[in-house]
């Protein structure tokens, strides 16, 4: 069937078009972990790590189109090239070919993305320990203030009661 043998075929060109959004996604990691490494919360340039996330979510949503595309030509073909697995061979082995990288980028780009988790959880984790121990100084300043207010008004309330003694 001539249709089959052409739908083999934009499902190639779909997962090879899946490998660019990859590569891109995999950039865009790279980038991103540049852009945290070794860097305090304001250290970071936030806006272009924005950007960074924005330009990885359209990867995104394109692969996933192009994961819906895959799943509705192959329902549409699987009978026929289960039927006929020998006419098809050379197709079905590249998409396999293919089908293997994807699956070693995909598990590379979670990898990395679980490391820039990471980092920035660990700038989240400093930062707020710093928020926290300027919060204790300040409390601490505060309590210290107030005891010396009142030490002081002790001290006045002591020697005005001395002197009309």
């Amino acid at each position: 069937m001539e249709d089959t043998a052409n739908y083999l075929q934009i499902m190639i060109d779909g997962l090879t078009k899946k490998r660019e959004y990859l590569d891109r996604i995999a950039v865009k990691n790279t980038a991103q972990y540049d852009c945290i490494r070794g860097r305090l919360y304001e250290e970071i340039d936030w806006t272009a790590f924005d950007v960074l996330v924005t330009e990885k979510e359209i990867s995104i949503n394109r692969i996933n189109e192009i994961d819906e595309a895959f799943t509705k030509i192959y329902n549409r073909v699987k009978d026929e090239v289960k039927a006929n697995k020998d006419k098809y061979r050379e197709q079905l082995l590249k998409l396999q070919e293919i089908i293997t990288e994807l699956t070693d980028k995909g598990v590379q780009i979670q990898a990395a993305e679980e490391r820039n988790r990471q980092i920035i959880d660990n700038i989240f984790k400093k930062t707020r320990q710093e928020i926290k121990k300027q919060r204790s100084g300040i409390s601490a300043a505060n309590k210290y203030y107030a005891t010396m207010n009142n030490s002081v008004v002790r001290a006045a309330e002591v020697s005005i009661l001395d002197e009309k003694k």
